[in-house]
C-alpha cells in the first residue's frame, strides 16, 4: 500500500481546517484532492472558472489559479496560490481572493461552494 505524502503547505492547510469542517463530506473531498500527487494538478485559468460558475458563487481550486482569460462575474475564490495576474484580475472584477483555510473558516459545510479542478 502507497503512502500518502503530503508537502509542508498541505499540511498547513490540513491543520488549518476547523474540525466542524473536517466532518463534511466536502472538505474531505477536498483534504483527499490536496493528497493527490502534484503530477495530476494542474493550475486552473480564471476564464475556466469564470465559465463555470455563476455571478457571486464561491469557489475552491485545490491548487493554483493563473491569470490566463477575463474574470467578468463577481467571485469568492479560494485556492492554495494565486498567480500576480489573476489576484489583480479577481480584485478588479470586485471578488475576494482567499486561502482554503479562510473560506474552510467562512463555510464550514461546504454549502454553496463549487470545486474547480
Amino acid at each position: 500500500m502507497r503512502k500518502e505524502k503530503f508537502s509542508p503547505k498541505n499540511l498547513l492547510i490540513s491543520a488549518g481546517i476547523p474540525p466542524e469542517a473536517r466532518k463534511s463530506l466536502f472538505w474531505k473531498r477536498v483534504l483527499e484532492l490536496l493528497s493527490a500527487p502534484s503530477r495530476s494538478k494542474c493550475g486552473v485559468n480564471i476564464s475556466r472558472i469564470s465559465a463555470n460558475v455563476k455571478d457571486g458563487a464561491t469557489v475552491v481550486v485545490v491548487d493554483k489559479v493563473l491569470g490566463a482569460g477575463v474574470c467578468s462575474p463577481k467571485l469568492t475564490i479560494g485556492a492554495m496560490a494565486f498567480s500576480a495576474t489573476a489576484k489583480k484580475a479577481i480584485e478588479a472584477a470586485g471578488g475576494k481572493a482567499m486561502s482554503l483555510v479562510d473560506i474552510a473558516k467562512k463555510h464550514p459545510t461546504g454549502k454553496d461552494v463549487a470545486i474547480i479542478k
